[in-house]
């Protein structure tokens, strides 16, 4: 295996461990009674009077994606998104060895 991927599943391993020790708590009595209060009282929404809108507003929202997508990947910021995870991954490595410490 990976030594990159056996510190994952350590880590993972680890956060599993803390969560599974993690006191639970419990939801107020009349959680259940005002979540059901909610969804009865909920309108059912309308159907839209010209259906030609909402397919209009879906090729507006359509482009204006594509629009986006082609101006971040023209100015290199999808390949930083993209290596954000490496980041991430290095930063969760480094609190790891730092609780070892603490």
């Amino acid at each position: 295996m990976i030594p990159k991927h056996q510190e994952d599943t350590r880590l993972t391993q680890y956060l599993n461990k803390l969560l599974d020790e993690m006191p639970l708590s419990e939801p107020s009595p009349m959680l259940a009674e005002r979540v059901m209060r909610r969804i009865q009282s909920a309108e059912i929404p309308e159907t839209p009077k010209n259906p030609h809108v909402g397919k209009r507003k879906q090729w507006v929202n359509s482009f204006v994606a594509i629009a986006a997508t082609m101006l971040l990947m023209q100015s290199g910021i999808i390949n930083k998104i993209m290596h954000i995870n490496s980041g991430i991954t290095q930063i969760t490595a480094y609190i790891q060895h730092l609780s070892q410490y603490l």
